[in-house]
């Protein structure tokens, strides 16, 4: 089987990560900026094959099921792999990536009772715009590092990812409200 181009570039995105992964990880000592950069670079890369597989796939008429299940994924693996990281080097307090994974879980649950019933639900426009913020607010975290700058008493990164924490819990609410009758009809 072959893949069509917007599946290619959503399983690059995927691929991404890897290296993403590493240089983020490795990113302190003398070469810590020369690192973050690379690791910021990957990133960029990997946000606009995420742009740029839904925007072919809705133009060319290439919307497959294998894309609605995995464009999510993908963004899922980017996005949590640098939360994590995030927390390990210091750059977020680690609720912050608790609460993006716990509703990363109750979707792909949603998303698995979904498929049990034959159906594939495809990212809705909340689940687009909280995706967007945290791939806005990641980039901007990786470009500044580490930081000792407070605002009321939070780090600047914290306040940098309050938007797309918002939007997190707000489309996990409004996806697990428009998939009750899951949770409705379970015995």
């Amino acid at each position: 089987m072959k893949m069509n181009m917007p599946n290619q570039l959503t399983m690059a995105r995927m691929i991404m990560a890897v290296p993403f992964i590493y240089f983020l990880g490795i990113s302190y000592g003398p070469n810590e900026f020369i690192f973050r950069m690379i690791a910021l670079a990957i990133f960029v890369i990997a946000s606009v094959t995420d742009f740029l597989d839904g925007y072919l796939a809705r133009k060319n008429n290439m919307i497959t099921d294998f894309g609605k299940l995995m464009d999510p994924l993908a963004d899922k693996i980017l996005v949590i792999s640098a939360l994590v990281i995030f927390v390990e080097v210091d750059y977020l307090p680690a609720w912050i990536s608790i609460v993006v994974l716990a509703r990363e879980f109750l979707i792909s649950g949603i998303r698995t009772l979904a498929a049990a019933n034959g159906e594939v639900i495809p990212a809705g426009n909340l689940g687009k715009y909280k995706t967007t913020t945290q791939m806005i607010g990641i980039v901007l975290i990786i470009a500044l590092g580490t930081t000792s700058y407070k605002f009321l008493g939070l780090h600047i990164n914290t306040w940098i990812m309050l938007p797309s924490v918002v939007l997190t819990v707000w489309s996990g609410w409004d996806y697990s409200v428009k998939a009750k009758h899951y949770f409705m009809n379970m015995e």
